[in-house]
């Protein structure tokens, strides 16, 4: 008998009770279902009746004990509620369902240390839980008190501080400045947010076009060593690596050149510089972009370039877009052939319907055509845009 009832315990939980009265897993699974089907205000005597007697048998069973105060929170018994509900968690903490209120009350009493704490213990144990709670982050956090407690978790760096910040900066995120002033605070600390959990809000806020809160964001939580690089083209003599961050440089490698950033030692001064090695071959894309923030006016671009036996029949150039009308602003082309450290010049005017652009580097090729092939070496030393003279 306590055989077959432990057989049928998850697929016919009551038949496996009549069974075997004193099978904990059967009870837990039938008694959740009963749960589950009826109205909050249903007659639950009988179900009280079966988990109180199997208390006596599964003394150390925190899920019965959890039935239980789920039991008397419905028939509005609050304090002995809560009262199983805590016995629950001495037996274990990681009990879901008593943990879960436990959280609750102590959001309702404005203990936010104690919520915090069981947060920790519920990501830890059930981190699929993260992203449905994660959307009421922002809420629950909001007044001063509960954001510093928060604030303090997130940056001791437990396990799940990764999944909570995408879900907060995700595309489903109900307040990405909450996400923001996290990420900011974050950077002020001594936890700061890495690349990859910035790129993630940064490209929500671009969906948004909330592209002021995307630009600020991305300089306030830049690494001290990054600071120097900032103008505005970021990093623009090209002395590390590209990040995933919008406002940065984005990389992707694409057929018939070779990108390298930073350039590297025997490429002009050692890690730095923009390398582009043509391998014979048609070239459509180059795959080099940058996002930027620049206010309406005039501007110069200027390009620092050496190269070598470059032969680009399809030109390069370094083009400027507007990013909602994908108007063009600026269309600067590198010159072919042999040369040195040579400086390139270019005006341009950003219009005032125009509150964010995308610099890229490409070629004027809308198809492959082996008959315009690239090859040789372009090194860009730097570029720079400055606010042109009045």
């Amino acid at each position: 008998m306590i055989a077959s009832s432990h057989h049928l315990e998850n697929d016919d939980p009551q038949l496996a009770l009549t069974l075997y009265p004193l099978n904990a897993q059967a009870l837990v699974t039938y008694t959740i279902a009963e749960l589950g089907r009826r109205d909050n205000d249903a007659p639950l005597q009988d179900l009280e009746g079966r988990v109180r007697a199997a208390i006596p048998f599964n003394a150390g069973d925190a899920r019965v004990y959890s039935l239980l105060g789920e039991i008397l929170r419905r028939r509005k018994d609050g304090d002995a509620a809560y009262a199983m509900f805590d016995h629950a968690l001495v037996l274990s903490e990681t009990e879901i369902h008593a943990l879960q209120w436990a959280i609750q009350r102590a959001i309702d009493a404005g203990d936010y240390a104690q919520a915090v704490k069981r947060l920790d213990v519920l990501f830890r144990r059930w981190p699929e839980r993260i992203g449905p709670i994660a959307r009421a982050i922002p809420s629950i956090f909001s007044k001063p008190v509960g954001y510093t407690v928060l604030l303090d978790q997130i940056e001791a760096d437990p396990p799940w501080r990764p999944a909570l910040l995408s879900e907060l900066s995700g595309d489903t995120g109900q307040d990405l400045g909450f996400a923001a002033q996290l990420l900011q605070d974050l950077a002020m600390g001594s936890s700061p947010p890495v690349s990859s959990e910035t790129a993630g809000l940064l490209a929500s806020l671009f969906k948004r076009k909330q592209y002021d809160l995307a630009y600020r964001t991305f300089l306030l939580t830049l690494a001290p060593r990054e600071r120097e690089l900032s103008g505005y083209v970021f990093d623009g003599a090209f002395r590390q690596g590209p990040s995933e961050r919008r406002f940065d440089w984005a990389v992707r490698q694409q057929p018939g050149v070779v990108v390298t950033l930073p350039a590297g030692a025997g490429a002009g001064s050692p890690g730095e510089g923009l390398s582009l090695e043509f391998n014979d071959m048609p070239v459509m894309q180059v795959g080099l972009e940058q996002y930027l923030l620049l206010p309406p006016g005039a501007y110069e671009f200027e390009i620092a370039a050496s190269a070598a036996a470059a032969d680009l029949p399809r030109s390069l150039l370094w083009n400027l877009d507007c990013v909602d009308r994908n108007q063009p602003v600026l269309r600067a082309e590198v010159p072919d052939g042999d040369y040195r450290g040579r400086i390139f010049r270019y005006g341009f005017t950003i219009p005032d319907n125009c509150p964010a652009q995308l610099l890229t580097l490409r070629t004027l090729a809308i198809a492959e055509s082996w008959s315009s092939r690239y090859n040789g070496r372009i090194l860009f030393h730097h570029i720079s845009i400055v606010a042109a003279q009045t």
